[in-house]
């Protein structure tokens, strides 16, 4: 299943979630113009990402999900493929790779 508007994107396979990076604001609360390389930095560095589909194997018999299509999930640094498509950045990773889903993805920062 894939959220509506995004029927092109590749689907994962088996226990694979496809992932959308959360997009980093252009500049600080301070009002200082982030470079393109920074924010790129930030976006994976922080690991916040939305739920975008969700193969037809994830999480197998559990009758509990540990999150679904639309939730903001957090997830190691270097977990996943990443990739791009139509220009915008993905990532696959195992279903068991979520770490938690994030209620506020704005409140989450670089440490």
């Amino acid at each position: 299943m894939i959220m509506k508007g995004d029927e092109n994107l590749p689907i994962p396979a088996g226990f694979r979630i496809l992932l959308k990076p959360r997009e980093i604001q252009a500049k600080t609360s301070g009002g200082i113009i982030l470079a393109d390389t920074t924010k790129e930095w930030q976006k994976h560095a922080t690991n916040i990402s939305k739920v975008i589909s969700m193969g037809p194997e994830c999480y197998g018999e559990k009758e509990k999900y540990w999150c679904k299509i639309g939730d903001w999930v957090l997830t190691g640094k270097y977990v996943g493929s990443k990739f791009k498509y139509d220009n915008e950045d993905y990532t696959i990773i195992n279903d068991d790779e979520v770490i938690a889903v994030v209620k506020k993805p704005e409140k989450i920062s670089l440490k």
